[in-house]
């Protein structure tokens, strides 16, 4: 779990193997610059056990050195697509040089986070959400052959979900001597939620049930949660998250708590004040009757 920065971040990564696979072929990263800029990562591998688990975590790596070196003066979304660039050439040509990881990919989404602005940036169908007001919204389009059958209309969300080659991608880190990015950019508000996640998460939990986690929890129990929610659905893929969530630019203007023994005190002070005043309008009372009964 990360401890809040600068800018009252707070995130948690968390990942599992699910119930149906043998290894997990998922990896994270996160990374921070000096200055406070900050990157996350996540990346499903493809290509074989050992392909999998080696396309991601050299695309993770990849990532997190680019974003580590970049010249001072690098825009971020000129460093979001140089990690991603990168991360393509050196995946590409680890499986070229290696027989038996020949034909190995990643997807890659990231979030990259500087000052009170974001950038998300992703290939393949890892996905990156961000919950604002109450509302999720999905902040990456999936690049797979079903999600684009769904765009032009050919499925519904309903046989999209089910189709057997729901899980074919389009696009992917490795696969190909060049990879296309989408980049988009953020404003970032006080209460952002973030949540980056492979297709072991958000292919077997919908949105509807994503949403109350992240808005109501903390990073590190949303990440917790949202990992339960997939195994309770049978996992059949790995499972992989990470919540970022956006704090307050500056404490709003409270007043102080009342410490618990003021409270207290303040309590006891009412209940003095409540009898003595019912004993003094009793006395009045009687010496009114007194009084009254004392006339001729």
């Amino acid at each position: 779990m990360t401890e809040p920065g600068a800018h009252g971040v707070l995130a948690a990564s968390l990942t599992d193997v699910g119930l149906r696979r043998a290894t997990n072929q998922d990896s994270f990263g996160e990374f921070e610059r000096a200055a406070g800029t900050r990157l996350w990562v996540v990346a499903d591998g493809m290509g074989g056990h050992r392909g999998g688990e080696t396309a991601s975590r050299v695309a993770v790596e990849t990532m997190g050195r680019v974003f580590g070196d970049a010249a001072e003066g690098t825009t971020p979304p000129d460093l979001l697509r140089a990690a991603f660039e990168r991360a393509n050439a050196e995946v590409h040509g680890l499986a070229r040089r290696t027989p038996e990881l020949a034909g190995m990919g990643t997807t890659g989404v990231a979030l990259l986070l500087h000052d009170a602005a974001a950038w998300v940036g992703h290939v393949g169908d890892s996905r990156a959400y961000r919950m604002r007001g109450g509302r999720l919204e999905a902040l990456t389009q999936d690049h797979s052959l079903v999600a684009e059958l769904q765009r032009r209309g050919f499925v519904t969300a309903d046989e999209a979900a089910v189709h057997p080659r729901r899980n074919e991608v389009l696009r992917s880190i490795g696969i190909e001597p060049e990879v296309e990015v989408d980049l988009t950019a953020l404003a970032v508000e006080p209460g952002d939620r973030f949540l980056l996640c492979s297709d072991g998460l958000c292919g077997v939990v919908p949105d509807d049930e994503i949403a109350p986690v992240l808005s109501s929890e903390t990073p590190e129990h949303a990440a917790r949660r949202l990992v339960d929610l997939a195994i309770a659905r049978g996992a059949p893929d790995n499972v992989t998250v990470q919540v970022v969530a956006i704090g307050d630019a500056a404490p709003a203007r409270t007043s102080a708590p009342v410490p618990a023994v003021a409270r207290r005190r303040g309590v006891r002070r009412v209940a003095l004040t409540a009898a003595l005043t019912a004993a003094l309008l009793l006395a009045a009372l009687l010496l009114l009757l007194a009084s009254g009964l004392s006339r001729p």
